[in-house]
C-alpha cells in the first residue's frame, strides 16, 4: 500500500502534486489512523487533524501503528502536536513547530489552530494559526518593517484573541501608528511566512526519502496496553470491514477456495494470524523476524534479493505485503513457543479430529520397542543431514538448536537424542521389517 499523510489546509493541491506516489487523506480524525494502517502501508504521515467538534486521533492509534512496524511521521499541525508527545515512543516529528511543542517553546494546541472552509473549497483558510503570526513577526522584525516591542505587542494581542479570530486585518488594526500600520500591511503581501506550509513540505521530503531507501523501522521499545475501551472502539470494527476488502481477481481466488473444500482450513489458519495481531504477548522481535524470513526464504530457494522481489510480483503482493506475512509468522511462533506446554491437550485434540492419532498413537508405542544398538553412535553433523535431507526431504537449518526450541525440545542436546534414537529405530526396522510402523501420519 502506498504511504498514506493526512493533510488540509496546511498545503495545496499544488504541494501534494509532485507526490503522486502518496495516497493523500482529509484531515485525520479519531479512527481514521488506525484505519490506515489496516492497509499496511510503510509509512503514514500526519499534518492536519480535527479536534473541535470532532474526536481527534488518539495517541494510542499512533503507537498501534508503531507496533505494526509502520513508520509515522508528523508536522505542522496536529501532526507536530503528536509527534512532540510521542517521539520518545518511535513517531519522527519534523519541522520547526514540532521542535517548538517538543522542546517547551510552544505548549498551547491553539498554536497551530485556524478554521477554514470544507474539502470542496480547497480548505480554503478563514482564519490565520497563530505559529504562522509569530514567524511572521518575527522576519518582520528581521528586516526592518517593525521594531521588536510592537511585534511583540502584536504576538500578545493576536494570543489573546480565539482562534478563530485571528486574521491579518485584526493585527494591522492593532498596529496603532498609521504609518506602521501601512507600512506592514505592504510587506505582508510577499513577506507573510507560512510555518505551518514548510514543515508539511519537509515532512513529505523525509517521508519521500525515507520510503525511496528502504529503510525499515526499528521495533518498539515499549508494551501496548490492550484496554476494553481500545478493544471496544466502534471505528476499529469499521476499520476491519475496510480493510477486509479484496480485489475481484482475489475474490475469484476465494472461490476456488472454497471449490476445493479447502476454504475451512485456509480460513482457519489465518484467523490465528488475525488473532494473534491482538495478543500483545506475541509481539515478535528481531530475532524472531530474521528467523522467519530466513526460513521463509530457505525452504523457497530464494538466496538473492531479485528473488525475493519475483516471488512477492508473482504472488500478488509487495516486499510491505511480504514484511507483514513474515511478521505475523514470526509473532505466532513467538506465542506458541511461550505457550507449548498450554497447547499440548490442543495438539492432541487436533489430531482425534482429523482422526490421524490412533495412527501417531501406534508409532509412538512401535518406538517404545527395545531396539539394537548401533556399534558407534553417528557424529550429530551426519545424524542432522540424515534426518533433514532422507527423513524430511529439507535442507539442514542453520540454527538446529533454534530449530530444537521450535518444536517444543528444552535445547539441543535433547533433540539429538531423540534423532539418535529414531535412527536406532529406523535401522532396526529395515533389519526386521517388523516393527509395526504405520504410514497413517501426515498432517496437511
Amino acid at each position: 500500500m502506498n504511504p498514506v499523510v493526512f493533510c488540509g489546509p496546511s498545503l495545496s493541491a499544488k504541494d501534494v502534486a509532485p507526490y503522486s506516489g502518496f495516497e493523500f487523506r482529509p484531515p485525520v480524525r479519531q479512527g481514521d489512523l488506525y484505519a490506515a494502517t489496516r492497509g499496511s502501508p510503510r509509512a503514514i504521515g500526519v499534518i492536519d487533524g480535527y479536534f473541535d467538534g470532532q474526536p481527534a486521533v488518539l495517541h494510542k492509534e499512533i503507537l498501534w501503528a508503531l507496533t505494526r512496524g509502520i513508520a509515522v511521521f508528523g508536522a505542522s499541525s496536529m501532526g507536530a502536536l503528536r509527534a512532540a508527545e510521542l517521539h520518545s515512543f518511535g513517531m519522527r516529528g519534523v519541522g520547526r513547530i514540532f521542535e517548538a511543542y517538543r522542546d517547551g517553546e510552544l505548549t498551547d494546541d491553539d498554536e497551530v489552530a485556524l478554521i477554514h472552509g470544507p474539502p470542496e473549497a480547497g480548505y480554503i483558510r478563514l482564519s490565520e494559526p497563530m505559529v504562522n503570526i509569530r514567524a511572521t513577526l518575527e522576519t518582520a522584525v528581521a528586516q526592518g518593517i517593525v521594531d521588536m516591542p510592537t511585534a511583540a505587542r502584536l504576538a500578545a494581542s493576536s494570543k489573546a484573541r480565539f482562534y478563530q479570530h485571528r486574521t491579518w486585518p485584526d493585527v494591522l488594526a492593532d498596529v496603532g501608528d498609521p504609518r506602521t500600520a501601512e507600512k506592514l500591511a505592504v510587506w505582508l503581501r510577499t513577506g507573510k511566512v507560512d510555518r505551518k506550509r514548510e514543515d508539511g513540505l519537509e515532512l513529505l521530503k523525509e517521508m519521500d526519502a525515507f520510503v525511496r531507501g528502504g529503510a525499515t523501522p526499528a521495533p518498539p521499545d515499549f508494551h501496548f496496553e490492550w484496554t476494553e475501551s481500545w478493544h471496544n472502539a466502534p471505528w476499529r470494527r469499521e476499520a476491519a470491514w475496510i480493510g477486509g476488502e479484496v480485489t475481484a481477481e482475489e475474490d475469484a481466488i476465494l472461490d476456488e477456495l472454497r471449490l476445493r473444500g479447502e476454504y475451512r482450513q485456509v480460513r482457519r489458519d489465518a484467523l490465528l494470524r488475525l488473532l494473534v495481531r491482538g495478543d500483545t504477548d506475541a509481539a515478535a522481535d528481531r530475532d524472531a523476524i530474521r528467523r522467519a524470513m530466513g526460513e521463509f526464504r530457505s525452504r523457497r530457494g530464494l538466496m538473492r534479493q531479485t528473488d525475493v522481489i519475483d516471488w512477492v510480483r508473482e504472488n500478488g503482493t509487495d516486499l510491505a505485503g511480504l514484511e507483514r506475512k513474515i511478521g505475523d509468522d514470526a509473532a505466532v511462533e513467538t506465542l506458541a513457543r511461550d505457550r507449548d506446554a498450554e497447547l499440548h491437550q490442543g495438539m492432541l485434540d487436533r489430531l482425534r479430529e482429523l482422526d490421524l492419532y490412533t495412527g501417531y498413537r501406534k508409532n509412538a508405542l512401535a518406538r517404545q520397542r527395545p531396539s539394537p544398538s548401533s556399534s558407534a553412535p553417528m557424529p550429530r553433523a551426519l545424524l542432522a543431514a540424515w534426518y533433514f535431507e532422507t527423513q524430511l526431504g529439507r535442507p539442514v537449518p542453520r540454527d538446529i538448536a533454534d530449530y530444537a526450541i521450535s518444536i517444543g525440545l528444552p535445547g539441543v542436546d535433547k533433540f539429538y537424542d531423540l534423532l539418535a534414537h529414531e535412527y536406532t529405530f529406523t535401522a532396526g526396522r529395515n533389519a526386521s521389517d517388523d516393527s509395526g510402523l504405520t504410514d497413517e501420519n501426515g498432517l496437511t
